[in-house]
């Protein structure tokens, strides 16, 4: 069994994340898995962990903001990160195949010119995008995707008559047959209350926990 805590939209918010991982440290974590828009300050916070990276439309557009020498390692965070029947991007699942890292996102990008929002779609507020998710993972045979980017905690399932529902927490065992896309919300600057947000997944459980953490303005762990 292995229990991630997944997380995404730091934004700089090094108090933020402080505060986070200080209360995630309390719980049964076994990977971080950290989904982009981290920026270069809280960086250090993270060397300690044992923690995967993915990029956002931040690192992509701001790599140069990096320190020099950490630069070539960032650059070469994958744009998805996978397990068994699991997979977790930054906005969605639906990425140029070309585009396997940040340095061939960025040159990609360089070549086609595409809108920011073509490659980084939000999976709240963009139908097809979330369609178009579903059948991604459906051809992949997987059965959870998790990503940031809208800074909105939110859970979105297509059960196996094909129906659509929005599931809601703090404690949600995944249906076998199901396609579930999970919101992991935002550390650094949510948009769906004060709590900093973030999940943790169990993957034998197939379960996965909606995690607000309190922050000034909430008086008490909101989940």
């Amino acid at each position: 069994m292995t229990v991630y805590a997944i997380f995404s939209d730091v934004h700089h918010r090094n108090d933020r994340l402080e505060r986070a991982l200080s209360y995630l440290a309390t719980r049964q974590v076994d990977v971080y898995l950290q989904l982009g828009d981290l920026g270069p300050s809280p960086l250090p916070l993270l060397d300690p962990l044992p923690v995967r990276h993915t990029f956002g439309n931040w690192e992509v557009s701001q790599l140069h903001r990096f320190p020099p020498e950490r630069q070539p390692e960032i650059a070469a965070w994958p744009a998805q990160l996978a397990g068994e029947g699991w997979l977790a991007a930054h906005a969605s699942p639906v990425f140029p195949p070309e585009c396997t890292d940040l340095a061939a996102t960025q040159r990609y990008m360089a070549q086609h010119r595409p809108r920011w929002m073509q490659l980084f779609p939000s999976l709240l507020h963009d139908e097809k995008a979330v369609w178009a998710a579903f059948a991604e993972l459906g051809a992949q045979g997987r059965r959870v995707f998790f990503h940031g980017h809208t800074h909105v905690q939110a859970v979105q399932q297509l059960d196996p008559d094909n129906h659509y529902r929005r599931l809601t927490g703090p404690i949600m065992s995944l249906h076998p047959d199901a396609i579930t896309l999970v919101g992991v919300g935002s550390v650094g600057v949510p948009r769906d209350g004060n709590a900093l947000r973030c999940v943790l997944f169990d993957d034998v459980a197939w379960e996965v926990e909606l995690v607000g953490i309190s922050w000034p303005g909430t008086t008490h762990l909101s989940i």
